[in-house]
């Protein structure tokens, strides 16, 4: 079997592609119910839920899997890391597929390279915030005295509401949507809430970086980027998901 690892728009990009003679031969993990429900449609095998490093080991065993294929967003480095483990302690063959880097250094974007010093960052402001680092970050902005001010675009997620909620973030600073999003959308968003600083992760163009960056140019409104992480040896590595199918097929 191959393993996938997905729940990204990549992993369902990649699918997209398999014959039915391939798609009987992979296993999906995702990490949420939410991923799970997105790849029914595709007749895979899926598994769903987060695993230890020991639990990764036991499914590689269980489920005979012979080649890893790493769609996992480029934040998600425990998931990389581990699999990256496993596919050397058990000798099989790992690919990652990792989104091309879009980012260009301009004066109107702010970096960091952790979220602790990106919230610090945050809470100086009193202008008005749209945070799109997902809903496993949420958490960690509870005790910003400005939290009133900071709104946040999550996947409709129940786990993740519910994670807002025990977050202190109020209902009406909320934005419960599945993206990417179009500079279109971002624009409106930022005119209606008018947000004047756009907190996001180098996501690359599946991600819609590009449509954020446009919107924030056009609306005079100021980017934050946390950085991706680096310094991981991934071993074979894609940026097209074209290339990485001719890979495995041949």
């Amino acid at each position: 079997m191959i393993w996938i690892i997905g729940g990204t728009k990549d992993s369902r990009d990649f699918i997209e592609l398999l014959e039915r003679e391939l798609l009987d031969k992979i296993i999906v993990t995702v990490a949420t119910e939410y991923g799970g429900k997105l790849l029914e449609e595709y007749g895979v095998n899926i598994l769903v839920g987060k695993m230890t490093l020991e639990e990764m080991k036991l499914f590689v065993n269980d489920n005979g899997i012979k080649k890893i294929l790493d769609f996992s967003h480029p934040y998600a480095i425990e998931v990389t890391k581990n699999a990256v483990d496993i596919a050397k302690e058990k000798n099989i063959p790992y690919m990652r597929y990792e989104r091309k880097n879009i980012y260009e250094n301009d004066e109107n974007h702010i970096n960091f390279t952790d979220i602790e010093s990106l919230i610090e960052f945050l809470g100086t402001l009193e202008e008005k915030i749209l945070v799109t680092l997902g809903g496993n970050s949420v958490d960690k902005f509870k005790n910003l005295k400005n939290l009133k001010n900071i709104y946040f675009r999550i996947l409709p997620d129940v786990e993740v509401l519910k994670k807002c909620k025990e977050s202190n973030i109020l209902a009406k600073n909320i934005l419960a949507i599945q993206g990417p999003f179009s500079k279109k959308m971002n624009m409106t968003i930022i005119e209606e809430y008018n947000i004047k600083y756009f907190v996001t992760k180098h996501s690359g163009a599946t991600g819609g970086e590009k449509e954020k960056i446009d919107a924030c140019n056009e609306a005079g409104s100021k980017m934050v980027f946390l950085d991706r992480p680096n310094g991981n040896n991934y071993g074979y590595t894609f940026d097209s998901v074209i290339e990485l199918y001719e890979k495995i097929k041949n």
